[in-house]
């Protein structure tokens, strides 16, 4: 029996979309070619964020919301429609100025902490610093003032990822996240390793870091923490439900 290759909807559904949006996609599509055939993982989805929201993206899993977090993150380029970060349609921009937009306007902050395990704290957060422009001494202060301010001492700045709660981690990586000022946080099951309590004061921080004008688009299979968002996107099957 020849294999179903499962193909987008053809309808194009986009309308009203502020052109002075953030985050802007316009029929936005993924589609990976597998060996059994094609998979649409995101099918014409058009969703626009202004400047200062704090979405919650979520739905079952195997759903799009990591394919969808890596398209607004400009990790990955939609097979077609598109993506306009601050106005820059992303499929038209080269490698290098894919990966300056995400240095320079994007955070990330992970599950999984994604520290560097061989640097101390202070180094972790300094490091997105020292990529942009190169100077580690300048960078110090900001990164030790940042991590002053989300809570952690002075004495932990010297340690090693591993020698921290996963609190605390993940308090590092919020601040390594912010270190370069970018307009937009991208969060991706931020409180997914944490416990009940230590995922309320996690998601205390970023509710305070989106009060600060910061745009947040958080995916979470989790109600209570996406209570916290102002909206959230219900992802079904590759589509905004």
């Amino acid at each position: 029996m020849e294999e179903e290759v499962i193909k987008p909807n053809s309808a194009a559904v986009c309308t009203d979309i502020p052109k002075d949006a953030v985050i802007r996609l316009e029929d936005a599509t993924k589609v990976y070619s597998l060996p059994f055939g094609d998979v649409v993982a995101l099918d014409k989805v058009c969703i626009s964020v202004i400047p200062g929201e704090f979405i919650a993206i979520m739905g079952p899993s195997g759903s799009g919301k990591s394919t969808l977090l890596n398209l607004i993150g400009s990790l990955d380029v939609p097979t077609s429609g598109d993506i306009y970060i601050d106005g820059r349609n992303t499929r038209t921009l080269s490698d290098d100025e894919l990966t300056e937009l995400r240095r320079d306007r994007i955070g990330f902050i992970f599950q999984q902490f994604n520290l560097i395990p061989l640097l101390t704290v202070l180094e972790n957060v300094e490091y997105p610093m020292i990529l942009k422009s190169r100077q580690a001494v300048k960078g110090s202060s900001r990164a030790h003032d940042l991590l002053m301010r989300i809570g952690l001492t002075e004495q932990m700045l010297a340690h090693k990822p591993k020698e921290l709660s996963g609190g605390q981690q993940q308090r590092v990586a919020i601040a390594r996240a912010l270190i370069n000022d970018p307009a937009i946080l991208l969060c991706d099951e931020p409180t997914g390793n944490l416990d009940q309590a230590t995922g309320r004061i996690i998601m205390d921080l970023l509710l305070e870091v989106n009060r600060r004008g910061k745009t947040i688009i958080m995916v979470t299979h989790d109600a209570d923490i996406a209570a916290y968002a102002s909206r959230t996107i219900t992802i079904v099957d590759g589509k905004v439900a």
